[in-house]
């Protein structure tokens, strides 16, 4: 049995959606992981919008907090039941110090939170590869998993403190591939903007 959730996607609950969370997050300033999962998890159709940054079809498979085996859980993954398309998102925390902490004179570390998202993003990799025909696996996705796409959403804008740490992200962001797809990371500014220009052009449509 499929671990999934079924979801018709909705221009305008979507749209609704996104407005109220941008609302809630400006409003906010840091925050932590437990926190803003659950005002994602509250907004199943504006969470939809992440697909098409990750390169994914209309989604109508969804579900949080997926985890299979007892081994590894991601925060959200979502799913086209046709293409057997699947994208797999980390949500960390949203503190001041979730990407890059204490380090040198000259720069800052990375953070812990940002390498716990790409640690289980790296494991759900192994565990797709390891496994690919395994019976739980497949039951647990309905079905075989033809593509899968990355991403950890982590921090604020404003907790990149200058155009070193800004660039350090955004070249973390377009180097790293798991399985030959790229692994995106974004802050939740970033993820906000994603999901504006996904609706932008979804309403194009209509």
């Amino acid at each position: 049995m499929s671990a999934f959730d079924s979801i018709s996607f909705n221009l305008t609950d979507a749209d609704t959606q996104l407005t109220s969370f941008k609302g809630w997050l400006t409003g906010k300033g840091y925050v932590g992981e437990t926190e803003i999962v659950a005002e994602i998890k509250a907004r199943p159709h504006m969470a939809c919008l992440l697909a098409s940054t990750l390169g994914l079809e209309a989604p109508d498979m969804i579900k949080f907090e997926l985890a299979l085996k007892g081994m590894f859980r991601t925060d959200l993954v979502l799913g086209n039941h046709g293409s057997r398309k699947f994208g797999l998102i980390e949500f960390e925390d949203a503190l001041e110090n979730s990407i890059f902490k204490k380090g040198t004179i000259q720069y800052r570390f990375w953070a812990p939170r940002i390498e716990h998202g790409f640690s289980q993003v790296i494991d759900w990799a192994w565990v797709r590869q390891d496994h690919p025909s395994d019976t739980v696996l497949v039951n647990g996705f309905g079905g075989p998993i033809t593509t899968s796409s990355y991403a950890v959403i982590c921090g604020r804008d404003s907790s990149l403190r200058d155009d070193v740490e800004r660039k350090r992200f955004a070249h973390r962001r377009s180097s790293l591939k798991v399985e030959g797809h790229p692994a995106l990371v974004m802050t939740y500014d970033e993820m906000v903007r994603a999901m504006e220009d996904s609706l932008a052009v979804l309403k194009t449509w209509i």
